[in-house]
């Protein structure tokens, strides 16, 4: 049992906001006796008030878009290194590696993969000026952006 009284308000992010403010002390006449149900989830806030916030009044924040580059990008590199890996090698940095090896078959292929790697981020650098510059954005999901790519070599 506490002393609370039932606060029900929204919030700045426009989240509903249901709960309880705590008494300061248990003779405030505005304040009522409750029960809490040890199974609630509490929110601690502004003025001593706890309470549940409802899931479905919650908006999450778009994300930003550096924060959006930044995830195309793992996406890109993660293909990059799966397209190396189909010829053996571990990642892309690897395979590039070999640009200068006196293998001819690995150095041909270093270079093969260098430029297809050069050009892939060359696109997803266009994407990024046009698409992601734009008013409102154009915000591909990195299956799009990868669909956009040049063609692997292998």
């Amino acid at each position: 049992m506490i002393y609370a009284k039932f606060v029900d308000s929204v919030d700045s992010t426009g989240a509903r906001f249901t709960g309880i403010q705590l008494a300061p002390y248990a003779s405030d006449p505005s304040f009522t006796a409750y029960d809490v149900p040890d199974t609630s989830w509490f929110v601690l806030g502004a003025n001593n008030v706890i309470g549940t916030r409802d899931p479905a009044t919650v908006v999450p924040p778009q994300p930003t878009i550096q924060q959006i580059i930044v995830s195309l990008e793992a996406a890109v590199q993660t293909y990059i290194d799966s397209i190396a890996q189909k010829k053996g090698y571990d990642n892309g940095v690897s395979c590039a590696s070999y640009s200068t090896s006196t293998n001819v078959t690995f150095a041909a292929d270093a270079k093969t993969f260098i430029a297809w790697r050069d050009s892939v981020w060359t696109t997803c650098q266009t994407i990024e000026n046009t698409d992601l510059a734009a008013t409102p954005p154009i915000v591909p999901t990195s299956a799009q952006v990868i669909a956009a790519l040049p063609t692997a070599p292998w």
